[in-house]
C-alpha cells in the first residue's frame, strides 16, 4: 500500500468516525417529549376544556403546532403534574414544554437548533413565556386539572403505601387469655 492510498484510507475512517460521532450526539440530545419517561402519564384529549384552551391559545399567540405529537399534553398523578409540548415553526422549528411542577418553578422549556436572535425572535420568545405563565396560573387555579376520565377522583401515588400506612395508623386488636381466637 502506497502512501496516498494509506492516507486516504485515513481519511475516509475518519469520515466514518466524525459520522458515527454526530449520529451518537444527535441521538442524546434529540428532542424528547417524555420528560418523565418512567412515570406513569395519562394523555389529554380534546375534549378536555384546558387542553383545547391551552393548544388554541398558542396556536394564536405564537404559532405553536402539535401535529408532530400524538399526546402533547399530558397529567402525572403521582405528582399532579401537567406538561403540554408543541413546535414553533418561527423560531426554527423549535420544541417547547410547559411544566406545571417543576422543580425550579419556572417550567418553560425551548430547545432549538441556532436560531438568529432578532428582535422578532426575542418578541416571540417572550410571548411564550407570557403564554407559559398564564397557564401555568390557569391550572393553578383550576378545580380539578386531571384529564376528563379521572375528574373528581382523588388520585393516590402508591396504593400499596397507602394501605400500609392506614394499618399502621389502625389499633391492633387486644386479644386477652380465654377469648376465642
Amino acid at each position: 500500500m502506497d502512501r496516498y492510498t494509506e492516507i486516504q484510507n485515513d481519511f475516509k475512517a475518519l469520515r466514518r468516525a466524525l459520522q458515527e460521532s454526530k449520529q451518537i450526539i444527535k441521538e442524546a440530545t434529540e428532542w424528547s417529549s417524555g420528560y418523565k419517561e418512567n412515570i406513569e402519564s395519562i394523555p389529554y384529549n380534546m375534549q378536555d376544556e384546558l387542553m383545547a384552551s391551552s393548544i388554541e391559545t398558542c396556536k394564536k399567540q405564537f404559532g405553536a403546532d402539535f401535529e408532530n405529537f400524538k399526546t402533547p399534553m399530558l397529567y402525572y398523578p403521582e405528582d399532579g403534574d401537567v406538561v403540554l409540548s408543541g413546535e414553533i415553526g418561527g423560531l426554527n422549528n423549535a420544541k417547547f414544554q410547559f411544566r406545571l411542577k417543576d422543580p425550579t418553578g419556572e417550567g418553560c422549556f425551548i430547545w432549538t437548533e441556532p436560531i438568529q436572535l432578532t428582535e422578532t425572535n426575542i418578541n416571540q420568545l417572550k410571548i411564550v413565556y407570557g403564554v407559559f405563565k398564564n397557564w401555568k396560573t390557569d391550572l393553578e387555579t383550576a378545580e380539578d386539572k386531571k384529564p376528563m376520565g379521572m375528574q373528581g377522583q382523588k388520585v393516590q401515588a402508591n396504593t400499596q403505601e397507602v394501605q400500609e400506612t392506614q394499618e399502621q395508623q389502625q389499633p391492633k386488636p387486644q386479644l386477652t387469655p380465654g377469648d376465642d381466637y
